[in-house]
């Protein structure tokens, strides 16, 4: 297969045009491509295709895309019911579906012009700062020779393709801009002249172009040319920007008019050199020194190693702080202290935990805690990053992994711009290090393989909404409900030592209503804490009357109803349905009663289920006892508190008075 972005939007499999017509295939096409071989949400999707208002028929509408896709491409899928983060065997390219939206997998990412664009400028950026002034040239220039016209020119941008547009126009300009430095560095001011020209012409108000060309034109000996950029430069940024030229322009500007630096010059001398017979730092380690806009690129940061980073750099401490009335978990921390904390190289491979639970059950606070206590195990530094607002489509994951590797001392502006480039230098950097990193909030396996660092002295702890296979050999904690002693406790640690009363049963049976929870505890303890006269008696009668209070009340800047939420948004239709099914009715079910309330082709109820337990949302118990069922077999119910959160959550599809509950004796029927 071979994919074109770099101009119109080209699609070969075999060397036949397969290049979809639909603007709506196109665009989520090539938002798949741009994030080949990493999840790509629904949230996202959506926000593509229809802004921030997506019609109802959305989710249905956008699973005719995919379907389309596939068959128009020949995309592979996967096998319903394989492990998550599995593909097809030896089936490239795939579309696959994930939790909460779609991956496209490539075997091979060069096969996208935009990719092999920038494995082209990496090598060249290396070449160059090699001292291979001649190769980086040349394979600058047939970087640049990929182009074939605007970026995504013929396909409706939303705002995240805009935005895709705007860095690939961008980095193409600054490609183009470091090769005509190299050339002008090697003295071919005439072989550029007409290439120059015309960037000038295309980009006006570019002062670097600007600045070269009047450069070449000068050293070709056409000085009132080079006088003439300069005036039409400095007319077009007066009139439409009300700017003068910068500083560097106009010393080069009163440089020709001077003829310093013209045609008799060697091309090897540079102006403001340090003087006659003397070499500058760059020229004494056996480079050039560039002047005013010969600017060449400098090397590409991931060929830094370590030591290069200053010494004086501080290691990275990004944890958040610690939970202070964080009660119970003493035997998982321990497991986890024990597991993580064992010297480097005593077993294969990063040591990975992954923390599992039902929404609310303090699985971020548990990560936090830990890592707090894991702290001098790792002296090279310990990070933090929160996947919420990457899962929710807020931001991309290579923003906060850009933003980690500012925090360990690498500059911000010599990041390189795309997931894969930077995940190969988070993973050079933690190479030889003692890392600890906590991922908070994980959706999809491939979001975790791109943070993962790369020195068996490193450890993770992640925090994942999916119960599913991990990437490497690990430790699973599955967090459960606090006990009633350890609910208690965390609820006096938020209440305070204020004298409520005597009214130990009526904590007790707050504390019931919470599930053991402790985001609805810290809740419900919080409102009583932020409200003198209230006890625990009033609140829960507050909540007799009003249940979905509860899910309401926030915990920080969470709610019960929030965390619910977040994971429903996630799911696929067939898994919404039944979701809505079994919450219509406060009882368990077996296999066989959710057999026979699914319509036909609603896929297979087993597997249905499996994938509601494996996110949280659905509990799974044996209850040889349950009609309908063999003996051992297994029964599934939804928790009381996120079932009252589905059913606040019925504008989704379910009524929450009537809906699942009609569906559910008609089907019994």
């Amino acid at each position: 297969m071979e994919i074109g972005l770099l101009g119109s939007l080209l699609v070969r499999r075999d060397g036949v045009d397969l290049t979809p017509s639909a603007p709506k295939l196109r665009q989520v096409l090539t938002l798949l491509v741009l994030n080949a071989n990493a999840l790509v949400s629904v949230d996202q999707l959506c926000a593509e295709l229809w802004g921030e208002y997506p019609p109802l028929s959305a989710m249905t509408t956008l699973q005719t895309y995919i379907y389309q896709l596939r068959r128009k491409l020949r995309l592979s899928t996967g096998q319903a019911g394989a492990p998550f983060g599995s593909c097809p065997p030896r089936e490239y390219p795939a579309l696959l579906t994930r939790v909460g939206g779609y991956e496209l997998r490539l075997s091979d990412k060069k096969t996208v012009d935009a990719y092999r664009f920038e494995q082209l400028v990496e090598r060249g950026k290396t070449e160059y700062a090699g001292g291979q002034q001649e190769s980086a040239s040349r394979t600058l220039k047939e970087a640049l020779a990929l182009w074939h016209g605007q970026a995504l020119v013929d396909v409706a941008a939303g705002e995240r393709l805009s935005a895709w547009a705007t860095q690939l126009e961008e980095r193409r300009k600054s490609v183009l801009e470091q090769r005509f430095a190299i050339e002008l560095d090697i003295g071919r001011h005439q072989a550029v002249l007409d290439e120059l020209s015309a960037a000038f012409r295309a980009h006006p108000t570019h002062e670097a172009f600007a600045g070269q060309l009047m450069r070449a034109l000068h050293r070709s000996g056409r000085r009132p040319e080079a006088l003439e950029v300069y005036r039409s430069l400095r007319t077009r940024l007066v009139d439409d920007l009300g700017l003068d030229p910068s500083a560097a322009l106009q010393r080069l500007h009163q440089e020709v008019l001077a003829d310093r630096g013209g045609a008799a010059r060697p091309p090897a001398q540079r102006p403001g050199q340090e003087g006659p017979g003397e070499r500058s730092p760059a020229e004494r380690n056996g480079r050039p020194r560039p002047g005013p806009y010969l600017s060449p690129p400098a090397p590409p940061v991931t060929h830094l190693p370590p030591a290069k980073i200053p010494s004086s750099q501080l290691p990275p401490a990004q944890l958040p702080a610690d939970i202070g009335d964080f009660v119970g978990r003493s035997a998982e921390l321990d497991e986890v202290e024990a597991y993580l904390g064992a010297e480097a190289g005593s077993g294969p491979g990063v040591r990975l935990v992954e923390v599992h639970g039902p929404p609310g059950v303090g699985k971020t606070a548990f990560a936090v805690r830990a890592a707090h206590r894991l702290r001098p195990r790792f002296p090279d530094g310990q990070l933090y990053m929160g996947l919420s607002d990457v899962g929710e489509g807020a931001a991309p994951l290579a923003d906060v992994l850009a933003a980690n590797l500012s925090c360990c001392g690498i500059q911000r502006e010599t990041l390189p711009t795309g997931l894969d480039e930077l995940a190969q230098l988070f993973r050079s950097w933690s190479a030889d290090r003692r890392v600890l990193v906590v991922v908070d909030d994980v959706l999809a396996a491939s979001q975790l393989g791109a943070l993962m660092p790369g020195g068996s002295g490193c450890a993770v702890i992640a925090t994942n909404r999916y119960q599913a296979h991990g990437l490497a050999t690990g430790r699973k904690i599955v967090l459960p409900p606090l006990s009633v002693d350890e609910g208690r406790n965390l609820f006096e640690a938020v209440v305070g030592p204020h004298d409520r009363g005597v009214e130990a049963d009526a904590v007790r049976e707050l504390i019931g209503r919470c599930e053991g929870l402790p985001l609805a505890i810290r809740a419900a303890a919080g409102r009583i804490a932020a409200r003198p006269g209230w006890s625990a008696a009033r609140l829960s009668a507050r909540l007799s009357g009003d249940p979905g209070l509860l899910l309401e009340l926030p915990a920080g800047t969470q709610s019960l109803l929030s965390t619910v939420k977040s994971s429903y948004r996630h799911l696929a239709d067939e898994h919404r349905q039944l979701l809505q099914l079994l919450a219509g009715c406060d009882r368990p079910w077996s296999l066989e009663e959710v057999s026979a309330l699914l319509p036909r082709h609603s896929g297979d109820p087993e597997t249905l289920l499996e994938h509601l337990v494996d996110v949280h949302l659905v509990g799974e118990s044996s209850s040889p006892g349950h009609r309908a069922t063999a003996a051992g077999a297994s029964v599934y119910r939804v928790p009381g508190l996120t079932r009252q959160a589905l059913m606040l959550l019925g504008g989704a599809g379910i009524d929450p008075a009537e809906g699942a509950v009609s569906l559910v004796k008609s089907a019994q029927d």
